[in-house]
This record gives C-alpha cells, structure tokens and sequence, in this order.
C-alpha cells in the first residue's frame, strides 16, 4: 500500500510564509517507514504554494491507495478542498485526515464531509500503522484513536496511549523533504533554519491554547541534540526553530540541552518559545551561549486581572523581568500580546498598551499584538458559545467568512472574540492611538487590498473613530 503524507495548500493569509518542514507528517513519514513495509511519500503543498486543484493533480500522479492529509484550524477547508478535488479525480483513493483541528472537530467533519473516509484523533504514528495493517484485513475496530463511518454512525474508537518514551521514535523523515523548498531564516538574520523538538505537551491551562493541560513528555537531552547534530553535519542546517510550546518548562532539561551543545562545540544559532516565569538571568545566560539568540514571550496582557481570567499565572513584573534579562544577555526578545480577551474592557486594553510601550524601550526588544480567536477545543470556544459571541449552533467545518478580517489582520475563515464595546475596529481604533505609528500609511496601505464596499465602509469607520478621539 502506498501513502502519501501531505500539508494542506495555505490559508489566504499565509501566501507569504516560506515555512519550515512540517514535523507532524514527518515523524509518522518515518514511523511508518520502520514499522512497516507499506511505501510512504511527503508532498508538502503548502509550502510549494499549490491550489487544492493543483495538490490534487500532484499527489494523484504518484498513484497513492491513501492520502493522508494534515491540517491547522486557518487552513481546514484548503483541506476540505484538497479532499474534494481528490475524490473527484480518483473516487477509490483512501482520504486520512489528521491535525490538530480535524482531531478537535472529528465527529462533526464526518458528519457533514463524506470526501473524509478517516480521522486521526490525537498523536498519529501509532494509530497510521495500525490503520494502514487494518485496511489490508478490514478490521477497523482495533485502530486506536481512529474516528470513522459505519452503518451510516460515526464510531469514534478507544484513544491511543500516548508515546511516554519519544527517544524510541525515529527522528523526522528528513530524507523524504524537499529541503530545498524551505528557505525560512531565524528573523533578523540570513541563517536557514530547520524545526526541531525536544518534547510534546503542555502543562499550562491557558484558556485560549487547545493544547492546554496536556501531560508533558520530553526527549532525552543527547537524544535531542543529536538529530541537531546530524542536520548541522548531514544538511549543513545553522539555524534551529526550537518548536517546543516552552522550552524552559524544565529548566534541568534545557541547561542539559545546552551543555550538550558546548560540550559538542556545534556552531549553531537557535530560537526558542519560554514563558516569562521560568527563566532566570543564569539560564538566558547558558542558553545564549550555546546559541539562542532569539526567544519569544506569550505575555498576552499587561491587565493583571485579565491574566487571571486567561490562566497565564504569570504577574506583569515577571514579563518586565523576563524581558530585560533576556535584552541583557544579548538576545533578541519577541512578546507576544492579545486583546479583545474575555471580560476586557477600555482600562485593561490601556494596561496591554501601556506595558507595550514600556517593552519597546528596551533594547532588541519587540513586542506586538494580535486579535484573540476562539479556536475549536479551547476554553475561550466555550465562553464565545456561551456569551453568544459565536452562535450555538456555529460549525467549524461549514462554510464562514469574518466581515472584519482584514481590520484584524488573520485568515477570513476564522470567528473572532468580538461583543459590544469591544467592535474590532474600536479596539484596534484605540490600540493605534496609545501606540502611535504613521496612522496615514496604514490607512494607504489597507484602502490598496479592499476588494468590496463593505471593507471600504469598515476602514473608514475605523478611522472616523479614530480621528474623532
């Protein structure tokens, strides 16, 4: 049986992402590959910028018996589409689908897209293997976390246990990348980097994160820095994406990962995820010395009480702390912020401004803010549903497109956290006044990509705002 392992086609906002190797189908690429004698290939059409049309066309010339298609919640109906345009050409091929958003939206996908024949609920390299054994002797009902039709029922079968050692997992099947196609260097320099990951889970309880309270699990430090070394040595990759949603979660684990590094003496530069209250100035320390020289921070508020409602459990002088020890270090520094977050009013939103401002003062310091999405399997979804804010009865997976995208700034397809008082273009209305910047070039610069009456009216109400304040 042949498999092909693909990413979906880019979602509106995202034509300008190079992007980096998909670690996801790679890590079940090679899964399959040691566990099994079926043939398995990886087209990423994502990166290589193809229509679902095209993807289609693609994929289907290498003749699979299965398509195994992952996908984010942006991009879920480029899936759609891409499973549409498969089935159109070759009815028999199989369709798998897997990813964090068709794992969260399983039952309901099923119900309302019969072009998916099955989903993968969750960590995929076990379930695939058991799926692609199952489908050569029709026995569906042992494949662990496999959701899929029968006698015209959804079926939703047993989780699979999660993989407590990943140092038994063989790395990404980096052979089967085009690694030409990845171009994407660490931001502020010129060196090509790679995505690599230390360990999977996340204990945090962050309302706005689907992967929220997730147990978490860690690769062994050399285990770790030696696939850092064989991308250093086998494809000359100087730069490393270190994924980990915090990567300081365990400080032991990470002072070890460093000192593997300088024991080892790789000339290599890295960019790491923390949160502002696990790191000191002795660990950025270590860390820039055995190469990080960016990291970034989820702050998300300067409101203190916001920060409670979201379950940062962080404080505003951590975020301030952890911000000028990692400028001191000589790291580049990236905070992260949101706003229109659950029970935020006009006082909370001046609290986010104002810690931004105080953050840009600080040496390669770069903090931003974006819109707050309600993404599916969170706790922000439910209280969107509960306040009204999305309908009850709204479905992830049929057709929607936000009237007010572009004054946000994200993909058309996804809902935004929005009630009265806090109208988006009010909010970034408000953000633009306490942050300042050329209001005129923005204003340009939006008018030039509006492609309907309704999006000019929607501009020129934020800016009549504006200028009215």
């Amino acid at each position: 049986m042949k498999l092909i392992l693909t990413t979906s086609p880019r979602a509106e906002g995202d034509i300008e992402r190079k992007g980096l190797p998909f670690l996801g189908i790679g890590y079940i690429a090679s899964y399959v590959e040691k566990n099994t004698n079926h043939e398995v290939e990886i087209f990423d059409a994502h990166t290589y910028g193809f229509t679902a049309v095209k993807a289609a066309e693609e994929i289907l010339k290498k003749n699979p018996d299965i398509v195994g298609v992952h996908s984010i919640t942006d991009n879920r109906f480029k899936a759609i589409d891409l499973a549409k345009e498969l089935k159109k050409r070759k009815k028999d091929v199989v369709v798998l689908f897997g990813g964090p958003h068709f794992s969260l939206t399983a039952k309901e996908a099923l119900e309302i897209i019969p072009e998916i024949d099955y989903i993968i609920l969750g960590e995929g390299e076990k379930p695939v293997v058991e799926l692609l054994n199952a489908l050569d002797n029709g026995n569906l009902e042992n494949v662990p976390s496999l959701a899929y039709r029968k006698n015209n029922e959804i079926v939703i079968n047993k989780s699979a246990d999660l993989i407590e050692d990943l140092d038994s997992l063989p790395m990404p099947a980096w052979h089967l990348f085009d690694l030409k196609a990845y171009n994407k260097p660490i931001d502020g320099t010129d060196v090509k980097a790679i995505g690599v990951l230390s360990g999977r889970g996340c204990p945090n309880v962050c309302i706005y994160c689907a992967n929220a309270n997730k147990r978490l699990r860690l690769r062994s430090p050399k285990n770790f820095i030696d696939e850092v070394e064989f991308l250093n040595n086998k494809y000359g990759y100087k730069g490393f994406d270190f994924w980990d949603d915090t990567i300081t979660m365990v400080r032991s684990h990470l002072v070890e990962i460093c000192n593997e590094v300088l024991k080892r003496k790789l000339d290599i530069i890295w960019y790491a995820r923390a949160r502002v209250n696990t790191v000191d100035k002795e660990l950025l320390e270590i860390m820039h010395k055995a190469g990080c020289i960016r990291i970034s921070f989820g702050i998300e508020s300067g409101s203190p009480k916001i920060l409670k409602v979201i379950k940062k459990n962080i404080t505003i002088e951590q975020a301030k702390n952890a911000v000028q020890m990692a400028s001191d270090v000589g790291m580049h520094v990236v905070s992260n912020f949101m706003v229109n977050l659950p029970e935020e009013t006009e006082e909370d939103l001046k609290m986010t401004a104002d810690l931004i401002k105080e953050l840009k003062k600080i040496k390669n310091s770069y903090p931003s803010y974006g819109f707050s999405i309600p993404y599916p399997g969170t706790e922000m979804e439910l209280i969107a549903r509960q306040k009204g804010i999305i309908p009850k009865d709204f479905s992830w997976n049929k057709p929607y497109k936000s009237e007010k995208y572009k004054i946000a700034g994200i993909d058309s397809s996804l809902p935004l956290m929005e009630w009265k008082g806090a109208e988006i273009e009010k909010v970034k209305a408000f953000m633009a006044r306490e942050l300042g910047g050329n209001i005129i070039k923005k204003v340009f610069k939006k008018l030039k990509k509006v492609k309907s009456f309704k999006e000019l009216k929607n501009i020129a109400k934020t800016g009549i705002k504006y200028l009215k304040k």
